[in-house]
């Protein structure tokens, strides 16, 4: 990762053969290239709310290739539908490199968005922004947004959690996901 913060530390809790609640041993979380505003990390997936954890489903689904929706290695932000089959949830690091800037984006989600490192700017088209820094939170409906790391020096990270939302009008418009060039 070309990130300069560190690492998180991503343990998952589950249950040994016998029952009883353990901490299972998996691999650093992957990041991915954001564009020029820094990296993305998908850091667990399940591909239906209310989860399904039996057999370990969840897991298998994870780490398994990029056929699977709910894959560390797919770059969406939310669960992709697949047909209305998935309508599943995604907890996503995002480090932004200093003075990183995303481009302008719209899913069709609600996103609990927690900034946990550094000053991160929030911004609408509409043009209002609000500043975050660590422990402020943004709760996301589908609007369009982009994200900036307020320092020119210092790298920024946000975590969030993406749900899928049933499209809604907007001003006569059915909610659509929209991904604008980068700035």
């Amino acid at each position: 990762m070309a990130s300069r913060l560190p690492p998180c530390k991503r343990h998952i809790a589950t249950h040994d053969a016998n029952g009883k609640s353990v901490y299972a041993d998996f691999k650093e979380q992957t990041f991915n290239e954001a564009g020029t505003a820094g990296f993305v990390a998908r850091s667990w997936s399940v591909a239906n709310v209310p989860a399904k954890l039996g057999d370990d489903e969840d897991m298998k689904a994870y780490f398994a290739g990029p056929e699977s929706v709910t894959s560390y290695q797919r770059p969406e932000i939310v669960v992709p539908s697949d047909g209305g089959k998935n309508n599943g949830a995604n907890l996503v690091v995002v480090d932004l490199i200093p003075g990183g800037v995303s481009q302008m984006h719209q899913t069709v989600s609600i996103d609990f968005s927690i900034c946990t490192i550094g000053t991160i700017i929030h911004e609408l088209d509409s043009g209002e922004r609000v500043t975050l820094n660590p422990g402020d939170h943004i709760v996301q409906r589908g609007t369009n947004h982009r994200w900036i790391n307020a320092s020119r020096t210092e790298p920024a990270r946000f975590v969030a959690v993406t749900l899928p939302c049933v499209p809604f009008d907007v001003a006569g418009k059915k909610l659509e996901e929209v991904f604008k060039p980068d700035p």
